[in-house]
């Protein structure tokens, strides 16, 4: 599954890298007044360019600074909202395969050298427990075109965003795509550090986050499969990388709806993997030690407290030997 899973994402990544910018004016337009061509530009861009003009326009109206920012931040936000539901399917999906990884572990040591035999015994237990492995590819199929979508919608606002700072970053309409990464030699050459300094910090922001999001979301490789653990662990370094190197030639304003939506996906997990809500309906698991039964709450990195201990029979006293001996004598 994670093989898979790796694979769809570097398709997706592959196609962003090819199509981004395809189909939109590079030059920009205004979107209130320019139809739309095409499919893509009325289901897709158009729709996302005026929500941002919208957004724009209210927290600009009042008052707010730095609003074009806050406008891709609260857009972030909405988009997290509406694609909720498969967020929760997604981590439901995993916290499954986290249960029945024992049992997948025993089937690559049973079937390990007959890849055949060991992909067929997967996949029935998989259906027996009710889990699909590809369940945590549905957000990610969701957000991608979402992705695709805004950055077009960016580079079709064109003008709208020149000279729209946000905080440090002095516009999120900078670099633009047709420039590529020129900007950063040029910028190195020229002896401007500060502002070279000022539009790599999101996308080392975005390189954090994407590694701290997928060693926590990504479920624990099976003890005992080395290789396969190698492999899966460049392949997420090797993808964390691709996401950095694209965000340098992108405008900033992606980037920070690719950061804040990373952010808003580690609050989701820690949200509904947490004791306290239980949103993924992980059973306890009983473990049994000695006489006493004690019961742990599934692994989730949220509670470490000692489980409580339920006695099965009461303690049976037992006499060391030379006492017995004594009391006999004395009979």
């Amino acid at each position: 599954m994670n093989r898979k899973y790796w694979i769809l994402q570097l398709v997706l990544v592959s196609a962003m890298l090819l199509l981004s910018g395809c189909g939109v004016p590079m030059s920009g337009v205004d979107v209130t007044t320019t139809a739309p061509a095409g499919f893509w530009q009325s289901l897709v861009v158009w729709p996302l360019a005026k929500a941002l003009l919208w957004l724009h326009t209210i927290l600009e109206n009042a008052g707010v600074p730095y609003h074009w920012g806050f406008a891709i931040i609260v857009f972030t936000l909405i988009v997290k909202i509406v694609t909720f539901p498969l967020t929760l399917t997604q981590m439901r999906g995993m916290q499954a395969q986290k249960e029945i990884q024992p049992k997948v572990q025993a089937l690559q040591q049973k079937y390990g050298k007959d890849r055949e035999k060991l992909a067929a015994e997967q996949m029935k237990l998989y259906q027996e427990a009710g889990v699909n492995p590809l369940s945590g590819c549905l957000p990610l199929v969701v957000q991608m075109p979402v992705l695709f979508g805004l950055y077009a919608a960016l580079v079709t606002l064109g003008n709208a965003l020149n000279n729209a700072n946000f905080f440090w970053i002095p516009d999120l309409g900078f670099p633009q795509y047709s420039k590529g990464m020129s900007w950063v030699p040029e910028a190195f050459n020229a002896g401007n550090y500060g502002l070279l300094a000022s539009y790599l910090i999101l996308p080392i922001l975005l390189i954090v986050s994407q590694f701290i999001m997928q060693k926590w979301m990504t479920p624990a490789a099976p003890t005992g499969n080395d290789s396969q653990a190698g492999m899966m662990q460049q392949m997420s370094l090797v993808m964390t990388l691709m996401f950095g190197v694209f965000t340098l030639q992108v405008p900033s304003g992606l980037t920070l709806y690719w950061v804040t939506s990373n952010l808003l996906q580690m609050l989701q997990q820690w949200l509904v993997t947490s004791d306290r809500f239980n949103l993924t309906g992980a059973r306890p698991a009983v473990v049994t030690t000695g006489s006493a039964v004690q019961v742990f709450k599934s692994p989730n990195g949220d509670s470490d407290a000692p489980a409580p201990t339920v006695a099965n029979a009461p303690a049976k006293r037992v006499i060391p030997t030379p006492v017995k001996r004594r009391k006999e004598k004395r009979k």
